[in-house]
């Protein structure tokens, strides 16, 4: 089953402005449940525009913050709205780097040359399709080929002069360079255009669709039976047997039990943390059998450990740690009841702690 993912939306603001546009679709956008993330690159006086070295430093800008961005959300491909300079910035970024994809794009007062090669871009899936708004007024778009040279163009007064099925170009007689700026315009022309659903040239399912994730309940589900069948009883079976040893020394150690301390996010399962818990809490690192090789720690003569399985929860899509908290409470519920069960060995031998309450 396909369901959508949850979209992304990038802002580039023009010159000489700090992109009021830009705050002011903020609300807008996240009340449709949308991230969104307006770049900004400051004040650009004119006469940097001017200057093609300072005017092209801006597409490594934008290069990097949109790579920060999808570090951020390795699963979700974002779309962009861009204006002005903006535009100049956003497609001179698509065209130096192939490897750079978005979902769609919206140019509005767009700077863009007119010869641009869209088809390229299509055809090399890195937009899905570009709305270029045509305001018939916009002279700051048709006077730009004066100061911008060859690498600019009135795009977003004259339009394109090539043709793709991709490229859609909407003409607007009353609209100057900033006329898209408004709630209405919003709603009735950007919001339809970012829904749609279109996937890139030569694909059949849009960037912005997957396949039905396993819920962040479910994953917790299935690591506490792989942690209970795969770690629990395991370390059970070697405290029977005295099949415990220092990692250091290699001596047997008498334990009496383990303690499972189960973290408040799924991150909290991860190496570093785990490894800060352990140090704080002066515990040192032990071995379950000569042959297994599982890692525990151990204070006296109790064992520890936080479960790693865990931390596969935030491997599911692009949420963040600190929205996954709720899917915890579903882990430790079902390790108990396994750890209590009527088929269980290790009922007398395990205990399972939150670790905001340990001591």
């Amino acid at each position: 089953m396909l369901r959508p993912k949850r979209k992304l939306i990038i802002s580039v603001h023009g010159i000489r402005t700090t992109g009021a546009w830009q705050k002011q679709i903020a609300s807008i956008v996240s009340e449709r449940g949308w991230i969104y993330y307006p770049l900004d690159y400051g004040f650009f006086p004119f006469f940097f525009f001017a200057v093609p070295f300072l005017r092209r430093q801006k597409i490594e800008w934008f290069r990097c913050e949109f790579n920060k961005i999808k570090e951020r959300y390795p699963g979700v491909t974002p779309s962009v709205i861009a204006h002005s300079n903006g535009t100049y910035i956003v497609s001179e970024a698509l065209w130096k780097y192939p490897g750079l994809k978005i979902d769609k794009l919206i140019l509005c007062g767009s700077i863009v040359r007119q010869d641009f090669t869209w088809e390229t871009i299509f055809a090399r899936k890195q937009a899905t399709s570009v709305r270029n708004e045509i305001g018939i007024k916009d002279w700051a778009s048709k006077l730009v080929r004066l100061v911008g040279w060859l690498d600019t163009g009135p795009s977003g007064q004259k339009g394109f002069s090539t043709r793709h099925d991709r490229l859609k170009e909407e003409r607007f007689a009353g609209y100057s360079h900033s006329s898209s700026f408004g709630y209405e315009h919003y709603e009735n022309y950007w919001w339809p255009f970012l829904e749609a659903p279109i996937p890139y040239e030569g694909d059949a399912i849009p960037p912005w669709y997957s396949e039905e994730p396993v819920s962040p309940q479910d994953a917790a589900r299935w690591s506490a039976m792989t942690y209970y069948h795969q770690y629990v009883r395991r370390v059970s079976d070697a405290i029977v047997n005295d099949d415990i040893y220092s990692k250091e020394t290699g001596d047997l150690i008498k334990t009496c039990g383990l303690t499972v301390v189960v973290p408040e996010t799924p991150g909290g399962a991860d190496k570093n943390p785990r490894s800060t818990f352990f140090a704080k809490n002066g515990m040192k690192e032990g071995i379950v059998g000569k042959t297994d090789r599982r890692s525990v720690y151990y204070r006296g003569e109790m064992l520890f450990d936080i479960p790693t399985t865990l931390n596969s929860l935030t491997f599911l899509d692009h949420r963040q740690d600190e929205e996954l908290r709720e899917a915890v409470p579903e882990f430790t519920n079902l390790l108990r009841k396994l750890i209590g069960g009527a088929k269980s060995n290790c009922a007398e031998l395990v205990k399972v702690v939150d670790q905001k309450a340990f001591k």
